[in-house]
């Protein structure tokens, strides 16, 4: 599941970016329940999403896999939490760009990392005002390139490697579906409050098909940060294919990424900390 979660948080999952100026967190039940019978289209709010470089570590409890790199959170995570091991890392780049047709977009390059190679490497390029996908980019092992243009109502996906002719498949898509590749920038843009509930089209590549995403705010959690800051977060969990639902604890301030928890696995669990 990490790699399902790395394409699709790019962006998995990161993407602090750089922190928006501060407002006030909306707590008030009533206007998420107006807000979540819209459609996401009409409520997203991009100016969370600003341009910057941001990084997550990787890391599962020191008793799920052998202790390499042990380290506890001492200033630097909750009270109380146990011993963890660092396995990896993500590094997320967000820029905004101007298309070669004029249109503003996002463009966002991921990786994710374990410790001695590059795992995962995409560059997404989205809307900037609607988070729609434009074209999305992902680099894989033996120098295989895999690139998706979303068109209207339509997907075109090229596969080329050395020494192999290109691949090309055309295949129908709603213009309604956001690319799993970007969930991130889409639920850090969301009208999060208690209560808040909403269910998004998504496109995810590894299953080749648009699946229904169902988001919904928990509640709220007060985590500390890597570097020992304190955040006050919404708790967005998130139902993906296959009956897993992930969680993403993000800053009711600055709707920044400040942790993800993530299947590893049908009985494991990884933490992505910022």
């Amino acid at each position: 599941m990490a790699a399902v979660i790395a394409i699709a948080l790019v962006g998995a999952l990161v993407s602090a970016c750089r922190t928006p100026p501060e407002a006030a967190p909306r707590t008030a039940p009533s206007p998420a329940l107006e807000q979540s019978t819209r459609p996401v289209a009409s409520v997203l709010d991009v100016h969370w999403l600003l341009p910057g470089t941001d990084t997550m570590v990787i890391s599962r409890e020191s008793d799920a896999s052998p202790v390499v790199n042990r380290r506890s959170y001492d200033g630097g995570g909750d009270a109380g939490d146990r011993a963890r091991v660092d396995i990896g890392m993500t590094i997320q780049r967000v820029r905004r760009v101007i298309e070669p047709n004029g249109r503003d977009a996002f463009e966002v390059a991921f990786e994710q990392r374990d410790s001695s190679a590059v795992l995962v490497e995409t560059t997404t390029w989205v809307d900037a005002r609607t988070l729609r996908p434009l074209h999305q980019t992902a680099l894989l092992e033996g120098n295989r390139v895999v690139s998706l243009v979303f068109g209207h109502d339509r997907l075109v996906v090229t596969d080329s490697a050395p020494e192999r002719p290109l691949r090309m498949t055309i295949s129908p898509l709603p213009d309604s579906a956001y690319t799993s590749a970007a969930v991130d920038l889409l639920l850090r843009a969301l009208p999060l409050a208690i209560g808040y509930h909403a269910t998004v089209p998504v496109y995810f590549p590894a299953d080749e098909q648009v699946s229904p995403l169902d988001v919904r705010v928990e509640g709220a959690d007060r985590i500390t940060t890597r570097s020992g800051r304190t955040a006050v977060c919404w708790i967005v969990a998130a139902d993906f294919p296959g009956a897993v639902t992930e969680r993403f604890w993000i800053d009711q301030r600055s709707h920044a990424m400040v942790r993800i928890l993530a299947h590893d696995g049908p009985a494991a669990l990884v933490r992505y900390d910022r």
